[in-house]
């Protein structure tokens, strides 16, 4: 066992609470014996840890849940200085429902919502939970898309109403949006903007509840940098918001699975997809880019590269703003609890479209992100 008794103890209330619940020894000691038959020892040991509160044990036994439970490397690898967020680390790892792998296609990204939706470390809008991006490989085991990292499971159990899979490493929570930025080296160019401007451009970030960008890659500005440079700060602008969608976080899932998904940009222009044999394409106005690499996730959103600039100099405010209402109408009668796999559409307009937005506020947000990368496209051509 790789961590010692106190650092279990401090690292697994989760764990440790399923002793100390009344009325739940049963239930322990049959979860106990359920994890050493999986080889989880040293999350078995940590049972017999001090005292915690019971909540997330009486909440765990309402309903199926599937839990990714690191093993005991895993465990040994966890840095100290992250057991202060442990409650939240623990939380990402659990999901409401069972994952049904056999129904799962081979290679296809399936997205679903983690048990984690607590601020600041989530900040999804009507109170969304975190998702997990997981797909299935040819040989049928599950896969946990992480942080840019391939997380992989092996073991398979079941307990109850627990289905348990063993992982070989502890899920990061993604951080938040400039964060996240500055770690893509492919978006180098938009990490120097955002970090140019910290001081101002991060508390509006965090705390927008839902942001979707669709971020060109370096050889993608560059490839219109003189274009870029002749045109004025508002045109710039304009660009920029059209490859943001303010209010609401659009998952590759979302895009394909629903072939009729029509979203209005914080610019106020349509923002059309088609997925196909070749990929997955997003439309603004004229021009369409190829989506790259998809499903980086941020605390309040998501970002998918791509693979040209989205040249659309289109602007329409009050387009925007219209959108932003009659989705966040829809919005704010999701209040159920999300299980399965997140393939709906975000919002259903009037007239049947998916319209999404934020508001003034989100406008304002998407303004001062243009703000900034537009200071970097005149004063440095990013590149």
């Amino acid at each position: 066992m790789h961590l010692s008794s106190r650092l279990l103890a401090a690292a697994l209330p989760f764990a440790a609470s399923l002793v100390h619940a009344q009325g739940n020894n049963n239930y322990t000691t049959g979860l106990v014996a359920a994890l050493n038959s999986v080889g989880l020892t040293s999350l078995a040991a940590a049972l017999n840890s001090p005292a915690v509160p019971p909540a997330l044990l009486s909440a765990l036994q309402q309903g199926n849940h599937t839990v990714f439970a690191p093993n005991n490397a895993a465990l040994g690898a966890v840095d100290p200085s992250a057991l202060a967020n442990l409650a939240n680390i623990l939380a990402y790892h659990v999901t409401a429902g069972h994952v049904d792998v056999e129904s799962l296609k081979e290679n296809t990204t399936t997205v679903v919502r983690s048990s984690l939706a607590a601020e600041p470390a989530v900040l999804l809008p009507a109170n969304q939970s975190q998702v997990i991006v997981l797909s299935k490989a040819t040989n049928g085991t599950l896969i946990l898309e992480n942080d840019d990292r391939n997380v992989h499971t092996s073991t398979n159990a079941t307990y109850q109403n627990l289905q348990v899979f063993v992982v070989d490493r502890v899920l990061r929570i993604p951080a938040n949006f400039s964060t996240v930025v500055a770690g893509q080296t492919e978006l180098s160019a938009l990490a120097g903007a955002v970090t140019a401007a910290l001081p101002d451009l991060v508390p509006t970030l965090t705390r927008a509840k839902g942001l979707t960008l669709f971020a060109p890659v370096n050889s993608a500005i560059q490839a219109v940098s003189e274009q870029l440079g002749q045109v004025n700060a508002s045109t710039l602008t304009s660009i920029l918001l059209n490859h943001l969608i303010n209010g609401t976080a659009v998952y590759s899932t979302q895009i394909t699975e629903n072939s009729n998904l029509n979203l209005t940009s914080a610019g106020g222009s349509p923002t059309t997809f088609v997925s196909n044999s070749s990929g997955v394409f997003v439309t603004s106005g004229s021009s369409t880019a190829k989506i790259v690499k998809a499903n980086v996730l941020t605390s309040n959103g998501v970002i998918h590269l791509i693979d040209r600039v989205l040249l659309n100099t289109d602007s329409n405010p009050g387009q925007a703003s219209s959108a932003a209402a009659s989705y966040s109408s829809v919005q704010a009668s999701q209040t159920a609890s999300q299980t399965g796999a997140v393939t709906a559409g975000p919002g259903t307009g009037a007239a049947g479209s998916l319209i999404l937005g934020g508001g003034a506020a989100a406008v304002q947000l998407g303004a001062a992100l243009g703000a900034v990368v537009v200071g970097a496209l005149l004063g440095a051509h990013l590149l």
